[in-house]
Protein backbone atom coordinates (compact mmCIF):
# COMPACT_ATOMS: atom_id res chain seq x y z
CA UNK A 1 0.00 0.00 0.00
CA UNK A 2 1.12 3.63 -0.96
CA UNK A 3 2.07 6.21 2.02
CA UNK A 4 0.61 9.52 1.40
CA UNK A 5 3.76 11.73 1.52
CA UNK A 6 3.82 14.32 4.79
CA UNK A 7 3.05 17.71 4.51
CA UNK A 8 4.17 20.79 6.85
CA UNK A 9 2.59 23.47 7.83
CA UNK A 10 3.62 26.64 9.59
CA UNK A 11 2.78 27.16 12.82
CA UNK A 12 4.14 30.96 12.96
CA UNK A 13 7.53 32.11 14.76
CA UNK A 14 8.93 32.37 18.22
CA UNK A 15 10.62 35.65 19.33
CA UNK A 16 13.04 34.04 21.38
CA UNK A 17 13.87 36.19 24.88
CA UNK A 18 17.70 37.97 24.73
CA UNK A 19 16.57 40.42 21.75
CA UNK A 20 19.26 40.75 18.59
CA UNK A 21 21.86 39.58 21.88
CA UNK A 22 21.48 36.25 21.29
CA UNK A 23 20.25 33.74 18.92
CA UNK A 24 18.58 30.29 18.58
CA UNK A 25 21.37 27.80 18.21
CA UNK A 26 19.48 24.44 19.72
CA UNK A 27 15.77 23.05 20.19
CA UNK A 28 14.61 20.66 22.48
CA UNK A 29 10.86 18.93 22.37
CA UNK A 30 9.18 17.73 24.86
CA UNK A 31 6.01 18.96 26.72
CA UNK A 32 7.36 22.63 26.94
CA UNK A 33 10.21 23.72 24.44
CA UNK A 34 13.81 24.40 25.33
CA UNK A 35 15.46 26.99 23.08
CA UNK A 36 19.52 27.27 23.50
CA UNK A 37 20.84 30.42 22.55
CA UNK A 38 24.22 31.61 21.58
CA UNK A 39 25.71 34.75 22.25
CA UNK A 40 26.68 37.13 19.41
CA UNK A 41 29.28 39.29 21.65
CA UNK A 42 31.56 37.76 19.13
CA UNK A 43 29.73 38.04 15.71
CA UNK A 44 32.31 35.72 14.02
CA UNK A 45 32.12 33.30 16.61
CA UNK A 46 28.98 32.25 18.78
CA UNK A 47 30.26 29.56 21.42
CA UNK A 48 27.37 27.87 23.23
CA UNK A 49 30.08 28.40 26.35
CA UNK A 50 28.50 31.68 26.45
CA UNK A 51 24.61 30.62 25.92
CA UNK A 52 21.49 30.99 27.65
CA UNK A 53 18.48 29.00 27.56
CA UNK A 54 14.14 29.91 27.93
CA UNK A 55 11.73 27.36 27.95
CA UNK A 56 8.96 27.82 26.12
CA UNK A 57 4.91 26.54 27.26
CA UNK A 58 1.74 26.72 25.26
CA UNK A 59 -0.88 29.25 27.56
CA UNK A 60 -3.97 26.95 29.41
CA UNK A 61 -6.43 28.04 26.75
CA UNK A 62 -4.59 26.70 23.79
CA UNK A 63 -3.70 23.07 25.40
CA UNK A 64 -7.27 22.85 25.80
CA UNK A 65 -7.94 23.91 22.63
CA UNK A 66 -5.10 21.91 21.33
CA UNK A 67 -3.46 25.31 19.47
CA UNK A 68 -0.32 24.72 18.18
CA UNK A 69 0.31 27.89 17.17
CA UNK A 70 3.76 29.99 17.86
CA UNK A 71 1.98 33.12 19.06
CA UNK A 72 0.60 30.93 21.88
CA UNK A 73 3.86 29.94 23.42
CA UNK A 74 5.29 32.05 26.51
CA UNK A 75 8.18 32.15 28.43
CA UNK A 76 8.25 30.37 31.82
CA UNK A 77 10.66 30.36 34.51
CA UNK A 78 13.78 32.02 34.69
CA UNK A 79 16.94 31.08 31.93
CA UNK A 80 19.26 28.60 32.53
CA UNK A 81 22.80 27.76 31.55
CA UNK A 82 22.98 25.89 27.91
CA UNK A 83 22.00 22.58 28.61
CA UNK A 84 24.00 19.54 27.14
CA UNK A 85 20.77 17.26 27.46
CA UNK A 86 17.52 17.69 27.94
CA UNK A 87 14.32 15.18 28.98
CA UNK A 88 10.97 14.77 30.18
CA UNK A 89 8.80 12.63 31.64
CA UNK A 90 5.92 10.80 30.53
CA UNK A 91 3.32 13.76 32.19
CA UNK A 92 5.58 16.87 31.27
CA UNK A 93 5.70 17.90 35.14
CA UNK A 94 9.70 16.56 35.88
CA UNK A 95 12.44 18.14 33.51
CA UNK A 96 15.77 17.05 33.72
CA UNK A 97 18.68 19.34 32.14
CA UNK A 98 22.37 18.37 32.25
CA UNK A 99 25.82 20.31 32.60
CA UNK A 100 28.56 18.03 31.75
CA UNK A 101 28.22 15.56 34.80
CA UNK A 102 25.64 17.89 36.33
CA UNK A 103 22.30 16.63 36.49
CA UNK A 104 19.32 19.30 37.66
CA UNK A 105 15.66 18.44 37.83
CA UNK A 106 12.65 21.17 37.92
CA UNK A 107 9.11 20.88 37.87
CA UNK A 108 6.99 22.40 35.80
CA UNK A 109 3.36 23.14 36.50
CA UNK A 110 1.30 26.07 34.80
CA UNK A 111 3.26 29.10 34.68
CA UNK A 112 5.94 27.32 37.39
CA UNK A 113 9.17 26.26 36.36
CA UNK A 114 10.72 25.46 39.67
CA UNK A 115 14.39 23.66 40.62
CA UNK A 116 14.06 20.53 42.77
CA UNK A 117 17.78 19.34 43.17
CA UNK A 118 20.59 18.94 41.28
CA UNK A 119 23.49 15.88 42.02
CA UNK A 120 26.77 15.41 40.11
CA UNK A 121 27.31 12.23 38.26
CA UNK A 122 30.59 10.70 39.89
CA UNK A 123 31.84 7.16 39.95
CA UNK A 124 34.12 6.31 42.42
CA UNK A 125 35.85 4.16 40.83
CA UNK A 126 39.78 3.93 40.04
CA UNK A 127 40.15 7.59 40.48
CA UNK A 128 36.44 9.40 41.27
CA UNK A 129 36.10 10.04 37.05
CA UNK A 130 34.11 12.93 36.58
CA UNK A 131 32.61 12.21 32.95
CA UNK A 132 29.83 14.35 30.76
CA UNK A 133 26.68 12.51 30.61
CA UNK A 134 25.36 11.24 26.88
CA UNK A 135 21.96 9.66 27.53
CA UNK A 136 19.29 11.31 30.22
CA UNK A 137 15.46 9.19 30.78
CA UNK A 138 12.58 9.23 32.74
CA UNK A 139 11.04 5.93 32.99
CA UNK A 140 8.04 5.99 35.49
CA UNK A 141 9.24 8.74 37.38
CA UNK A 142 12.67 7.23 37.81
CA UNK A 143 16.00 8.94 36.24
CA UNK A 144 18.63 6.92 34.31
CA UNK A 145 21.70 8.48 32.63
CA UNK A 146 24.59 7.67 31.75
CA UNK A 147 28.49 8.15 30.61
CA UNK A 148 30.40 6.82 27.75
CA UNK A 149 31.50 4.14 30.93
CA UNK A 150 28.61 3.85 33.13
CA UNK A 151 24.55 4.25 34.02
CA UNK A 152 23.62 5.84 36.99
CA UNK A 153 20.05 5.87 38.46
CA UNK A 154 18.49 9.13 40.20
CA UNK A 155 15.60 8.54 42.58
CA UNK A 156 13.73 11.69 43.36
CA UNK A 157 12.25 13.14 46.28
CA UNK A 158 8.65 13.68 47.55
CA UNK A 159 7.48 16.13 44.49
CA UNK A 160 3.50 16.64 46.33
CA UNK A 161 4.35 18.35 49.55
CA UNK A 162 5.36 22.22 47.96
CA UNK A 163 7.01 22.76 51.60
CA UNK A 164 9.11 19.34 51.71
CA UNK A 165 12.90 19.30 49.97
CA UNK A 166 13.08 17.06 46.78
CA UNK A 167 15.55 14.86 47.83
CA UNK A 168 17.86 13.32 45.27
CA UNK A 169 19.49 9.51 45.57
CA UNK A 170 22.30 8.45 43.37
CA UNK A 171 23.25 5.26 42.53
CA UNK A 172 25.70 3.37 39.65
CA UNK A 173 24.15 0.70 38.53
CA UNK A 174 26.57 -1.10 35.94
CA UNK A 175 30.50 0.24 35.06
CA UNK A 176 33.09 -0.86 33.32
CA UNK A 177 35.70 0.51 35.57
CA UNK A 178 37.12 -1.43 38.80
CA UNK A 179 37.86 0.20 41.38
CA UNK A 180 41.39 -0.67 42.73
CA UNK A 181 39.28 -1.15 46.28
CA UNK A 182 37.45 -3.36 45.52
CA UNK A 183 33.87 -4.25 45.14
CA UNK A 184 33.10 -5.62 48.67
CA UNK A 185 29.95 -4.02 50.35
CA UNK A 186 27.82 -5.45 52.87
CA UNK A 187 25.79 -2.86 53.46
CA UNK A 188 22.57 -3.39 51.66
CA UNK A 189 21.93 0.32 51.55
CA UNK A 190 24.35 0.84 49.10
CA UNK A 191 24.19 -1.30 46.04
CA UNK A 192 26.98 -2.32 44.31
CA UNK A 193 27.46 -1.79 40.41
CA UNK A 194 27.45 -4.30 37.96
CA UNK A 195 31.10 -5.04 35.87
CA UNK A 196 29.87 -4.94 32.65
CA UNK A 197 31.67 -4.34 29.16
CA UNK A 198 29.69 -0.65 28.61
CA UNK A 199 30.59 1.64 25.36
CA UNK A 200 28.46 4.70 24.91
CA UNK A 201 25.30 2.96 26.68
CA UNK A 202 22.35 4.70 25.86
CA UNK A 203 19.33 4.35 28.22
CA UNK A 204 16.56 2.75 25.97
CA UNK A 205 13.48 0.91 28.85
CA UNK A 206 12.68 -1.04 31.17
CA UNK A 207 12.84 -5.01 30.44
CA UNK A 208 12.51 -8.16 32.00
CA UNK A 209 12.94 -6.45 35.25
CA UNK A 210 15.97 -5.09 34.02
CA UNK A 211 17.20 -2.16 32.10
CA UNK A 212 17.57 -2.76 28.71
CA UNK A 213 20.75 -0.05 27.29
CA UNK A 214 21.93 0.64 23.80
CA UNK A 215 26.06 0.30 23.27
CA UNK A 216 28.01 0.40 20.38
CA UNK A 217 28.78 -3.40 20.47
CA UNK A 218 25.14 -4.16 21.10
CA UNK A 219 22.43 -4.53 23.72
CA UNK A 220 22.71 -5.05 27.02
CA UNK A 221 20.28 -5.77 29.63
CA UNK A 222 20.88 -4.72 33.45
CA UNK A 223 20.08 -6.25 36.40
CA UNK A 224 17.83 -3.74 38.56
CA UNK A 225 17.55 -6.65 41.43
CA UNK A 226 19.28 -4.85 44.69
CA UNK A 227 16.49 -4.07 47.29
CA UNK A 228 16.88 -0.83 47.16
CA UNK A 229 16.35 -0.37 43.54
CA UNK A 230 13.55 -2.20 43.84
CA UNK A 231 11.66 -0.13 46.23
CA UNK A 232 12.89 2.52 44.83
CA UNK A 233 11.38 1.81 40.92
CA UNK A 234 8.74 0.38 42.63
CA UNK A 235 7.33 3.52 44.52
CA UNK A 236 8.23 6.07 42.10
CA UNK A 237 5.39 3.97 39.96
CA UNK A 238 3.55 3.93 42.67
CA UNK A 239 3.21 0.53 42.85
CA UNK A 240 3.09 0.69 46.75
CA UNK A 241 2.38 -2.93 47.39
CA UNK A 242 4.57 -4.55 45.52
CA UNK A 243 7.08 -2.35 47.17
CA UNK A 244 6.20 -3.64 50.83
CA UNK A 245 6.87 -6.75 49.86
CA UNK A 246 10.59 -5.81 49.37
CA UNK A 247 10.32 -3.64 52.46
CA UNK A 248 9.24 -6.48 54.84
CA UNK A 249 12.30 -8.90 53.29
CA UNK A 250 14.88 -6.11 53.98
CA UNK A 251 17.17 -6.86 56.91
CA UNK A 252 15.90 -5.66 60.26
CA UNK A 253 19.56 -4.42 60.71
CA UNK A 254 19.35 -2.29 57.94
CA UNK A 255 16.22 -0.59 58.84
CA UNK A 256 17.16 2.58 60.29
CA UNK A 257 19.06 3.43 56.69
CA UNK A 258 15.69 2.25 54.79
CA UNK A 259 13.58 4.35 56.97
CA UNK A 260 15.81 7.29 55.75
CA UNK A 261 15.28 5.96 52.36
CA UNK A 262 11.48 5.84 52.59
CA UNK A 263 11.18 9.02 54.09
CA UNK A 264 13.33 11.18 51.62
CA UNK A 265 10.77 9.24 48.83
CA UNK A 266 7.67 10.74 50.77
CA UNK A 267 6.68 8.00 52.14
CA UNK A 268 6.99 8.02 56.33
CA UNK A 269 3.91 5.63 56.79
CA UNK A 270 5.54 3.29 55.45
CA UNK A 271 8.94 3.77 57.29
CA UNK A 272 7.01 3.55 60.38
CA UNK A 273 4.20 1.10 59.85
CA UNK A 274 6.14 -1.45 58.32
CA UNK A 275 9.93 -1.18 59.54
CA UNK A 276 9.72 -2.97 62.54
CA UNK A 277 13.65 -3.22 63.36
CA UNK A 278 13.79 0.36 64.02
CA UNK A 279 15.70 1.56 66.93
CA UNK A 280 14.08 2.93 69.57
CA UNK A 281 15.57 6.71 68.94
CA UNK A 282 15.28 6.63 65.47
CA UNK A 283 11.47 5.45 66.01
CA UNK A 284 10.39 8.31 68.49
CA UNK A 285 12.45 11.01 66.55
CA UNK A 286 10.43 10.16 63.35
CA UNK A 287 7.20 9.84 65.38
CA UNK A 288 7.72 13.47 66.96
CA UNK A 289 9.32 14.73 63.70
CA UNK A 290 6.20 13.66 61.30
CA UNK A 291 3.51 13.88 64.11
CA UNK A 292 2.57 10.42 64.45
CA UNK A 293 1.30 11.24 67.72
CA UNK A 294 -0.87 8.33 67.61
CA UNK A 295 1.83 5.54 67.32
CA UNK A 296 4.05 7.29 70.08
CA UNK A 297 1.15 7.85 72.58
CA UNK A 298 0.62 3.62 71.96
CA UNK A 299 4.36 2.93 72.38
CA UNK A 300 4.19 4.76 75.47
CA UNK A 301 0.75 2.65 77.01
CA UNK A 302 1.93 -0.30 75.86
CA UNK A 303 5.96 -0.15 76.49
CA UNK A 304 6.63 2.95 78.60
CA UNK A 305 7.45 1.81 81.56
CA UNK A 306 10.43 -0.65 79.99
CA UNK A 307 11.84 1.94 77.71
CA UNK A 308 11.87 5.45 79.96
CA UNK A 309 15.18 3.93 81.55
CA UNK A 310 16.83 3.95 78.18
CA UNK A 311 15.19 7.59 76.82
CA UNK A 312 16.11 9.08 80.23
CA UNK A 313 20.02 9.53 79.07
CA UNK A 314 19.17 10.84 75.83
CA UNK A 315 20.12 14.24 75.85
CA UNK A 316 21.81 14.05 78.80
CA UNK A 317 25.03 15.60 80.04
CA UNK A 318 27.06 17.17 82.85
CA UNK A 319 26.83 20.55 81.17
CA UNK A 320 22.95 20.04 80.71
CA UNK A 321 21.80 18.15 83.83
CA UNK A 322 18.07 17.44 83.87
CA UNK A 323 16.97 17.67 80.11
CA UNK A 324 16.36 14.14 78.59
CA UNK A 325 14.32 12.38 75.71
CA UNK A 326 12.03 11.31 78.47
CA UNK A 327 11.11 14.93 79.43
CA UNK A 328 11.17 16.05 75.77
CA UNK A 329 8.71 13.53 74.95
CA UNK A 330 6.17 14.29 77.96
CA UNK A 331 6.42 18.13 77.04
CA UNK A 332 6.12 17.32 73.19
CA UNK A 333 2.91 15.27 74.29
CA UNK A 334 1.80 17.99 76.34
CA UNK A 335 2.13 20.71 74.00
CA UNK A 336 -0.13 18.71 71.19
CA UNK A 337 -2.66 17.92 74.04
CA UNK A 338 -2.30 15.15 74.83
CA UNK A 339 -2.72 15.25 78.32
CA UNK A 340 -3.31 11.60 79.01
CA UNK A 341 -0.27 10.55 77.81
CA UNK A 342 1.83 12.98 79.61
CA UNK A 343 0.31 12.04 82.80
CA UNK A 344 1.01 8.22 81.77
CA UNK A 345 4.77 9.20 81.56
CA UNK A 346 4.34 11.12 85.17
CA UNK A 347 2.76 7.89 86.86
CA UNK A 348 6.01 5.61 84.90
CA UNK A 349 8.84 7.80 86.29
CA UNK A 350 7.62 8.20 89.64
CA UNK A 351 7.40 3.92 90.05
CA UNK A 352 10.94 4.12 88.47
CA UNK A 353 13.16 4.35 91.03
CA UNK A 354 15.37 6.01 89.15
CA UNK A 355 16.69 9.07 90.53
CA UNK A 356 17.52 11.15 87.41
CA UNK A 357 13.54 10.20 86.03
CA UNK A 358 11.84 10.92 89.38
CA UNK A 359 13.60 14.67 88.70
CA UNK A 360 12.44 14.59 85.10
CA UNK A 361 9.09 13.15 86.52
CA UNK A 362 8.78 16.26 89.31
CA UNK A 363 9.57 18.62 86.13
CA UNK A 364 7.12 17.13 83.65
CA UNK A 365 4.40 16.61 86.86
CA UNK A 366 4.97 20.58 87.18
CA UNK A 367 3.72 21.27 83.34
CA UNK A 368 0.84 18.81 84.01
CA UNK A 369 -0.90 21.09 87.00
CA UNK A 370 -0.41 23.78 84.56
CA UNK A 371 -3.01 22.57 82.59
CA UNK A 372 -4.99 20.03 85.09
CA UNK A 373 -4.36 21.35 88.31
CA UNK A 374 -6.45 18.98 90.44
CA UNK A 375 -4.58 16.05 88.47
CA UNK A 376 -1.03 17.56 88.38
CA UNK A 377 -1.31 18.12 92.41
CA UNK A 378 -1.80 14.91 92.77
CA UNK A 379 0.97 13.45 90.45
CA UNK A 380 3.36 16.12 92.22
CA UNK A 381 2.35 14.56 96.00
CA UNK A 382 3.25 10.68 94.46
CA UNK A 383 6.59 11.62 92.58
CA UNK A 384 7.14 13.69 96.19
CA UNK A 385 6.34 10.51 97.87
CA UNK A 386 8.53 8.78 96.10
CA UNK A 387 11.55 10.47 96.22
CA UNK A 388 11.44 10.87 100.27
CA UNK A 389 11.51 6.93 100.07
CA UNK A 390 14.03 6.61 97.36
CA UNK A 391 17.23 5.17 98.30
CA UNK A 392 19.75 6.80 95.54
CA UNK A 393 20.73 9.67 97.60
CA UNK A 394 20.28 13.11 97.48
CA UNK A 395 18.20 14.59 94.20
CA UNK A 396 18.40 17.91 93.05
CA UNK A 397 15.73 20.72 94.47
CA UNK A 398 13.00 21.61 92.03
CA UNK A 399 10.43 24.56 92.64
CA UNK A 400 6.97 23.57 92.37
CA UNK A 401 4.43 26.12 91.86
CA UNK A 402 0.99 25.32 93.42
Amino acid sequence: ASVAAATTASLGSLTVRGGDRYIPNVLFGGPALCVGCVSLSDRSNASSEEGIAYFYSRKGAAIEENDERASVYMTIGTSIPYPDLVAWDDFGQLCAVSYGSRVAVYLSMESKFVLLGSVRIVWSGCFDAELPLISLKFIHGVLYCSTKSSVHVIFLGNIEDEDAVCELDLYTIATDDIPLGGMDNPDLSSPVPVITALAKPHILAYHSGGLLVSTTCGMRLLPLSHPIIRIGTLLAANLIDRARKWILAFPKAEHDNLAHFLIRRGHVDLAISDLNGLSLETYIDLCMQYEYSDELEHLINAHGSRIIREICDWGRSETNSGYSGYLAIGLYMLGIGKIECAKKLVNQGAESNVRELLVDAMKLATFVSAVDKPEGNALLQKVTHAIEYNENGQLALVNVVN
